[in-house]
This record gives structure tokens, C-alpha cells and sequence, in this order.
């Protein structure tokens, strides 16, 4: 697998053993839906495996990419395709569950602007506690997106706190939601 376009295009991508890889058509349909917010972006690869998702970011114009990884083996490709980018130095990795690296996060006091969810299909807990942790830890600010992909049968809410989803898009069994943070909004009405 390669990076698609920008600075790192062409750059291979190693695959961990045994992870489900975004396919290269929905990679470049997120990272083409989310382009009007990468210009210096603050973003975060969830549940990273390879990091595609993140160094494609990186590469389209992102300041800086907090990759979460809970394999330790998985974490050492990733280390290896940030390496192969020469992506060090605007990228943070967390070997650890996305619990923690939230956490992490949320005690640094930054704001993201874009998170990407790729987790285990099979967890369909893991969308409605990241979203919310995500919140509760004040992680993001008004007009933050979450970008989530799931099996297109599992649907997702169409709300997680003041996450409201924008974009719903189907590729094959695939759903790719958008979820933008929008917290004025409701407390207005």
C-alpha cells in the first residue's frame, strides 16, 4: 500500500499482520471529505494499525498526528511507515488502548480537529465511548470532526453528545460517517 497524494505520495505503507486495512478507494473518499479541515490540523488515528489513515493527513497539510495503537507488534510497523514518511517529528504514537491515549490527550489541554475511528468492527462499543470520551475529556471545539467507519449494517447514532453526524456515505459493506462538534449551536436553541 502507498500514500496517495501530497508531500509523502508514493511513500509504501506496511500492513501489520492480521488488521483489517481501509480499502485505498474509502481511504481517499475520508481524506477527500475532510480535506477543508487538514490545512495545519491537530489529528488523531484512533485505532492507527497501519497509520494511513493519519499519514495521509500528515501528507495533504496536518500540523500533527497522535496515532493510538494498542499492539505492541502493530505499533512497531506503524513506528516503521512514520520512519519510511520521515513523518517523526509531527507525529506522536500511543502504545496503549484508545482509553488511555484519549486520556493522554485530554491532560495535555489541546483540541483536535480531526479524529479518525477505525475500530474493530465487531466492537460497536468502541464508537459511542470514543465520542464521548473524546467530549469529556474537552478534546474538541466547535467544528472538530469525527470521522467513523464501520460496517454499513452497523448503523451509528445520529448523535453522540454535541457530535452531530453531517455525512453518512456507503462504499460497498462499508460506512463512513462524519460527525461534526457542535456545542454553540445546541446550546443556543
Amino acid at each position: 500500500m502507498k500514500i496517495s497524494s501530497g508531500k509523502y505520495k508514493y511513500r509504501n505503507i506496511e500492513l501489520p499482520k492480521g488488521i483489517r486495512p481501509t480499502t485505498g478507494k474509502v481511504r481517499e473518499a475520508v481524506i477527500s471529505m475532510v480535506m477543508p479541515w487538514l490545512d495545519g490540523a491537530l489529528v488523531m488515528d484512533m485505532f492507527a494499525g497501519s497509520g494511513a489513515l493519519g499519514l495521509e493527513s500528515l501528507s495533504r497539510g496536518a500540523a500533527h498526528c497522535y496515532f493510538c495503537e494498542s499492539s505492541r507488534a502493530n505499533s512497531k510497523v506503524l513506528i516503521s511507515n512514520i520512519a519510511e514518511c520521515e513523518a517523526g517529528e509531527c507525529s506522536t504514537v500511543y502504545n496503549s488502548d484508545y482509553q488511555a491515549a484519549i486520556s493522554r490527550l485530554g491532560s495535555l489541554g489541546l483540541t483536535l480537529d480531526v479524529v479518525f475511528m477505525d475500530p474493530p468492527y465487531e466492537e460497536l462499543s468502541y464508537y459511542e465511548k470514543g465520542m464521548n470520551m473524546l467530549q469529556d475529556e474537552g478534546l474538541l471545539d466547535e467544528g472538530s470532526l469525527v470521522v467513523a467507519e464501520h460496517l454499513y449494517d452497523n448503523k451509528l447514532s445520529d448523535t453522540y453528545g454535541f457530535l452531530h453526524r453531517i455525512k453518512e456515505k456507503r462504499y460497498g459493506n462499508i460506512g463512513v460517517d462524519v460527525y461534526i462538534y457542535e456545542k454553540r449551536a445546541q446550546e443556543e436553541e
